[in-house]
Order: structure tokens, then C-alpha cells, then sequence
């Protein structure tokens, strides 16, 4: 039989159909795999390739975004921007630190708000935290990805607080609860330098309140219970051992201050007293440092050395003839404490000469020539001058005494001045000696007796400035050598005589005497009032109560006043203040004037010896 050869067409279809039907070849190394191994390897390769496609998905998906899965704390911020975020954390917080958390310790409670140490939680940086999840390096950022997505990330929410209110809520609590802790130290008494040795304290720690406290403001678990434990000295022995070893050689020899051609030995009992101790920060824990306190140093130092300096001078103000003139203010000089005390450190501490140098520093007034141009004290507002008996010597010299301590007094605008505020306390130190005073309607031996002379002075020269008159009394009793109805009294703890100035500018009391007057005026800037005054008529007069007292000398029946009474009465002085033509205050000053009793001796001479003693009203 013969056989027609295939045609090349049919042979090209044939072998397609061949190639279609021949078997995947492994490679030879795999081949020699057993089948188990070969099915592993297969599964596991699968599964990097579901794995690369499920991360490209959630790198699509998450671009710009945190990754599913992630919370901040039991915010889930998955999903989220890291703007997103930052928002959700911090309303989380925000609103869990509404609710206060209660610390309990030593069977004490307290309630702690937020606000109360400051609490503040970084929500940026944990956003920021929250998205940094499952990006990175491929491997670790994979890993991260799939934890994240079939498991979950939590970032921890840290919160924050100020270390100073924290630390003033520990103090607060301890206050309470604790036995605080001793610093080891070094005490000085003259020359003798003694140590202070540390001892433990127990109470709560700053450490513990924050690592326990702050959680709580974002815990369902609002209760703290604090163990009280041992709280450590600040400054131990080892701390304070140099500032020991200083101490004792900053007392142990005599110091010579010299300044110029002038020196001052400075014996070392006294030096003693300067020495002050201060805790140096920075170490755990801390060291103590001996030191000269320059306040100390000044109490002492500035007295001694007073001859190379001079004091300043302020700016004043003299008046002549109504007319008022600028003394200008005068620098002063004096040693500078600030500048030695760093300078005895090293000196008394060392182991050269002790001597040290005083530097001297220019002192400015309190008062500048400059500040009392600017307080508009140029012209006389008002005057007013009392007289009074010369020859009443301690009377004299109270009222002189007063008006020298009056003098000068500066009163700023929209101020009240007080009298008693303004001279004090009448005393025997300030020179004041006792003179007749009327207390309680009768007249008395008084320290300071005279005053109110001054007093009365002082309330007339307001009376016509205009200026309102704040507090006022009179008399308890008439005195008739004063203005009618316009006097004043005054006295330490009792009455007092005040008045404002209701002025744009300062106003200056100036006070000038003789031995049978006192004059007191009033300098500023005239505000330009005009006074003027209706003294009424006397009212409500009451006799004053006779007492009779017997005398066996007198021939009876016969009458001799030995302290004529004055009757009780009441006035009112009206003052009216103009400005430009209108009245702009009325003033009313009621004096309401007590009865004195009036004593009579009443003659008993021959009488029967039953005489009485009586009362009339």
C-alpha cells in the first residue's frame, strides 16, 4: 500500500497540536524535590503574590492616610488624614479631662481637674505617630500593614502637664498625708558651723503622680490610690559636705574692708551672720552651696562704711510768701553690697589675704528733679493760720512736733489724705510730751496734747481749697477760740480728718509756726474753685449740769465757781464750691457741742455738818 506524503500544511497543523499537548517542565533542581516540598513552595508563593497584591491595594487605598487598623489610644484613627487625626485625638482628650479624677492616699482624698496641673496631650505628634504606621522600609512596613489590618496597632496616648503645678499638687497633698524629707544642711551661729544630717521623708512622689495621675484622665478608672513611700532628700551628705567645708573657713579668721585710704576690720562672729545656703540644681541629688547674702551684708556693712558715702537727696519743694520753688534731687553714693558679696565668696572661701575692696554705686532719689517738675506743684491753692497760748510750753512743742512731721507731705491725684495715717502714733520717741487734751468732754493730761489745734488748722485750709472733705469730727466740747463751727478734732485710734485731692496734679502740705501760731497751706495747681460759706445760727442749747461741792472755808450760803461750765449747743456751716460760676458741691458740717460741768464750791462756815454735795441739771 502506498502512502501519499503529508502535505507541508498538514504537517504544520500536526505539529502545533503536538507542541499544544507537551507537558510544563520543572527545572532539574526542582525535580529532584520530593512532591510535599514542591506543593509547600507553590502555597507559599501564592500567598506573597495575594500578599503584594493585598498591600499594593492598601498602599492605593491608604494613600494619604493612616492605615486601616491603627488607633490612638481607643480612637480608631484608621482611614483618617493625619489633620483627621490630630482632631479626633485631641476631642478624645478633651473631653475625657472634663471628668475630675480622684487621688486617694493616707485616707485622704482630692478631686484633681485637668486645669489644675495643666494636662495637654501632643495630638500633632501622635497623629503623626498613628500615620507613620506600615510605612518605611518594604519588609518592616508589610509586617506592620497586615498587624495592622488583621490584628490592629495601638499608639499609647501620652499625656503631658505643667512640672510646676504637678509639683504644687504633690506639695498640697503631702501637706496632709506625709512626713517630708530633711535636706541634709549647715547652720552657722557666730563662728561654730554645724552640720545638718538628712533623714528620709514619706509621702507621695512626683514620679508616681505623674505616671499614675495623668493616665487616669483617659481611663474609665477615675480612682487613684496613691502608697505613700520614702521620698528622698533633696540635698544628701555627700551634697552638702562643701558648703560645710566652706562654711567653716568663711568664719575662721577676722575680713578687712578697706576703700581708698580707709579700712574697716570685720570681726568673724559678724561674718557669720552673713552666710546664707542655696541648693545648686542640675544634680541628682542636689548640692548645697555656702554663700554671702548681700541683703545680710547691707544691714551691716553699709552702717560701717556710711563715712565714704553720701545719701540721696530728693527733689522738694520750698515755699516763702506763697510762692513755691523746685530744690533739685542730689545723687548719692554708697558701698554696693550686690557687687561685694560675690567678691567674699572667693576671698573668705580661699586661701589668700582676706581682704576685700568695696565698690561704691551711684544711689538715685526716690523723687527726681524731672518727677517733681512733672507733678504740677507751682502755686499756693490755700492757707489758713490758728493761734494759740505761748505760754503752755509742752502744748507748744506737740504742735510744733506735728506741723514739722506734717510738713512736706505729698498728696497724688485722685489720693485722700489721712492724718493719722500721715503722722502716726503720737509717742514720746517721735518728742511729744503730755499737755491737756479733752477726752470724753473733760480735759485731761494727754501725750501729744495739742494736736488738735493742729487739726483744726489743717481742716480750714481745706475748708477754702475747695477740696472735698472726706472725714471730719468736732469737739465734744465748745472751745471758743477756734473758728465757729469749723473746728476739728483728731486722736490716735479715734477720730481722724481726711480729704481728697480731686486735682489733675499733686498736691504739697506745707506747714510753718511761731510760738503762739501755725499756719497750713496748701500747694498744687489752683483747680480755680471759689468758696464760699452760711455759718447758721446756734441750736439745741442745753445749760451745763452745776455740781456744788462744800467747802468749810467759805462762809455758808457763799458761792465761788472754781470750772465755769460751758452750755451744749449744735451749728451748721454750709459751704458752697463754684467753678466757673457753677456750683459744683455743697458741704454741710453739723458740730454737735456737748455740755461741761460747771463745779461750785458752796460755803459751809458755821453750818450744821450735814451738808451735801449736789447736782443741778
Amino acid at each position: 500500500m502506498t502512502t501519499e506524503p503529508m502535505s507541508s500544511e498538514s504537517t504544520s497543523r500536526t505539529s502545533r497540536r503536538t507542541s499544544r499537548r507537551r507537558p510544563l517542565r520543572l527545572p532539574a533542581w526542582l525535580q529532584s524535590w520530593p512532591l510535599p516540598a514542591r506543593i509547600a513552595l507553590f502555597a507559599s508563593a501564592a500567598l506573597i503574590v495575594v500578599a503584594a497584591l493585598g498591600v499594593g491595594v492598601d498602599a492605593a487605598i491608604s494613600a494619604g492616610r493612616v492605615h486601616p487598623g491603627v488607633q490612638v489610644g481607643t480612637v480608631d484613627v484608621g482611614g483618617k488624614t493625619e489633620s483627621e487625626a490630630r482632631t479626633a485625638i485631641a476631642a478624645f482628650v478633651a473631653e475625657q479631662s472634663t471628668i475630675p479624677v480622684t487621688a486617694q492616699a493616707g485616707g485622704e482624698s482630692w478631686e484633681v481637674t485637668a486645669e489644675s496641673v495643666s494636662l495637654s496631650v501632643d495630638a500633632t505628634a501622635l497623629a503623626g505617630d498613628a500615620f507613620a504606621v506600615g510605612r518605611g522600609s518594604l519588609g518592616p512596613a508589610i509586617s506592620e500593614r497586615l498587624r495592622a489590618l488583621f490584628g490592629g496597632i495601638t499608639v499609647p496616648i501620652v499625656l503631658s502637664c505643667e512640672d510646676s503645678a504637678l509639683a504644687a499638687l504633690v506639695l498640697s497633698m503631702n501637706e496632709t498625708v506625709a512626713t517630708p524629707p530633711v535636706d541634709a544642711g549647715v547652720s552657722v551661729e557666730g563662728v561654730k558651723v554645724t552640720r545638718i544630717e538628712p533623714v528620709d521623708g514619706i509621702g507621695i512622689s512626683e514620679d508616681d503622680a505623674r505616671e499614675r495621675l495623668l493616665p487616669a484622665f483617659i481611663s474609665d478608672d477615675r480612682v487613684v490610690e496613691f502608697e505613700l513611700g520614702p521620698i528622698a532628700p533633696a540635698v544628701d551628705s555627700d551634697g552638702a559636705q562643701q558648703a560645710y567645708e566652706d562654711a567653716l573657713k568663711m568664719v575662721s579668721a577676722p575680713l578687712t574692708l578697706f576703700y581708698a585710704d580707709k579700712q574697716w576690720d570685720v570681726p568673724a562672729h559678724i561674718i557669720g551672720e552673713w552666710i546664707g545656703f542655696r541648693r545648686i540644681e542640675g544634680t541628682e541629688p542636689a548640692t548645697l552651696e555656702a554663700y554671702v547674702v548681700a541683703e545680710a551684708l547691707s544691714t551691716d556693712v553699709l552702717p560701717m562704711v556710711a563715712e565714704v558715702g553720701k545719701p540721696a537727696r530728693d527733689a522738694g519743694f520750698s515755699v516763702s510768701n506763697g510762692t513755691v520753688s523746685i530744690v533739685p534731687a542730689e545723687d548719692g553714693l554708697q558701698a554696693d553690697a550686690a557687687d561685694l558679696a560675690p567678691k567674699l565668696d572667693s576671698v573668705l572661701t580661699g586661701d589668700g589675704e582676706r581682704r576685700a575692696e568695696l565698690a561704691m554705686h551711684r544711689v538715685e532719689p526716690e523723687i527726681t528733679t524731672a518727677e517733681a517738675q512733672a507733678m504740677g506743684i507751682v502755686e499756693r491753692i490755700s492757707t489758713f493760720t490758728t493761734d494759740y497760748a505761748s505760754s503752755n510750753k509742752p502744748r507748744v512743742n506737740n504742735i510744733h512736733t506735728l506741723a514739722d512731721a506734717l510738713d512736706g507731705t505729698l498728696i497724688p491725684p485722685g489720693g485722700t489724705f489721712s492724718f493719722n495715717e500721715t503722722i502716726g502714733e503720737r509717742t514720746a520717741e517721735k518728742g511729744y510730751q503730755e499737755a491737756n487734751a479733752i477726752v470724753n468732754g473733760e480735759l485731761v493730761p494727754q501725750l501729744g496734747g495739742g494736736i488738735c489745734q493742729v487739726g483744726t488748722t489743717i481742716f480750714n485750709t481745706v475748708f477754702f481749697s475747695g477740696l472735698p472733705v472726706v472725714e471730719r469730727r468736732n469737739h465734744s466740747q465748745y472751745i471758743s477760740h477756734y473758728p465757729t463751727g469749723r473746728d476739728a478734732t483728731v486722736s490716735w485710734g479715734g477720730p481722724d480728718f481726711k480729704f481728697k485731692n480731686d486735682t489733675p496734679n499733686w498736691v504739697l502740705v506745707a506747714t510753718g509756726y511761731s510760738n503762739s501760731t501755725v499756719t497750713i497751706s496748701l500747694y498744687g495747681t489752683s483747680p480755680g474753685y471759689q468758696v464760699t460759706y452760711d455759718t447758721g445760727p446756734w441750736t439745741d442749747i442745753k445749760n451745763p449740769p452745776v455740781k456744788e461741792v462744800p467747802d468749810p472755808t467759805l462762809p455758808a450760803g457763799s458761792r465761788v465757781v472754781e470750772e465755769k461750765g460751758i452750755s451744749g449747743r449744735t451749728i451748721v456751716v454750709v459751704r458752697h464750691v463754684m467753678s466757673n460760676g457753677v456750683e459744683i458741691r455743697t458741704d454741710s458740717f453739723k458740730s454737735v457741742y456737748r455740755p461741761t460741768e460747771e463745779v461750785v464750791r458752796v460755803g459751809t462756815a458755821g453750818a450744821s455738818p450735814s451738808g451735801t454735795t449736789t447736782t443741778t441739771p
